[in-house]
């Protein structure tokens, strides 16, 4: 059984998460016009307008006392700190310890391949950041776990919204059968060989969501990809 996500120990709260994926609309121009009809108001009956401003400076006030809407660097902040947070479930369901590895894991954020589902679910969403780079609230973890004799491969998918996680997902693969590892850059997608097998791990989806890439994940893939070509490299000389 999966454990769940701690969201209480993840910085950011739910409602800043939410508001920056779903940000509020429409406030301003509803102050405009709040503020325009307690004029009118005014110069019709000053009580009536009193009244229309009083209503007005409770809405400006209400609004400043919610939660901030989290920026760009604090949703990659609370993707990492998701994800660090998952690794000790990484080992626990893969059945290994961490002094069973030979090297410390590593992981990346790949396209989701599951989300929620019924009524309330939370919707999939993207938002372009102010760096032009487009985040999803939906992504799957992606972790290498490097034991003796085979590579560990770990991966959930997650919402950042609410700590939603998917199935745990574990595929074994001995070293001797990985015959290679590399990085489509067209694609964007990390692929193992295992004999006449190619697993792949595709960064981002079809195109139609943005053309903008988050290079961080690009170059986490990368960096795993050389890991693993060095780990098979050693044993090519033992």
């Amino acid at each position: 059984m999966s454990e769940d996500i701690k969201v209480e120990d993840l910085t950011l709260k739910k409602e800043q998460i939410v508001s920056y994926f779903s940000p509020p609309g429409g406030k301003a121009g509803m102050i405009i016009i709040l503020i325009i009809i307690s004029l009118g108001l005014y110069a019709w009956e000053p009580m009536a307008g009193i009244a229309g401003v009083i209503v007005t400076a409770l809405i400006i006030w209400g609004g400043g006392k919610k939660s901030k809407p989290a920026t760009d660097s604090e949703i990659d902040k609370q993707w990492d700190e998701i994800a660090k947070q998952r690794e000790d479930e990484a080992y626990r369901v893969a059945h290994l310890d961490k002094s069973d590895a030979v090297r410390d894991a590593e992981y990346f954020w790949a396209y989701p391949q599951e989300l929620q589902a019924g009524d309330d679910a939370v919707s999939y969403k993207t938002k372009e950041g102010l760096d032009k780079v487009t985040r999803r609230n939906y992504q799957r973890l992606v972790y290498m776990i490097y034991a003796k004799d085979q590579l560990v491969v770990f991966d959930e998918n997650i919402c950042i919204e609410d700590g939603w996680d998917g199935r745990d997902n574990i595929q074994e693969y001995y070293w001797s059968d990985v015959s290679s590892i590399g990085f489509d850059q067209k694609t964007n997608s990390l692929e193992i060989a295992c004999g006449p097998k190619i697993i792949g791990f595709p960064l981002k989806g079809d195109g139609k969501e943005g053309a903008s890439e988050d290079n961080s994940s690009t170059e986490a893939a990368e960096n795993l990809s050389n890991s693993i070509r060095v780990i098979l490299r050693e044993r090519k000389t033992t």
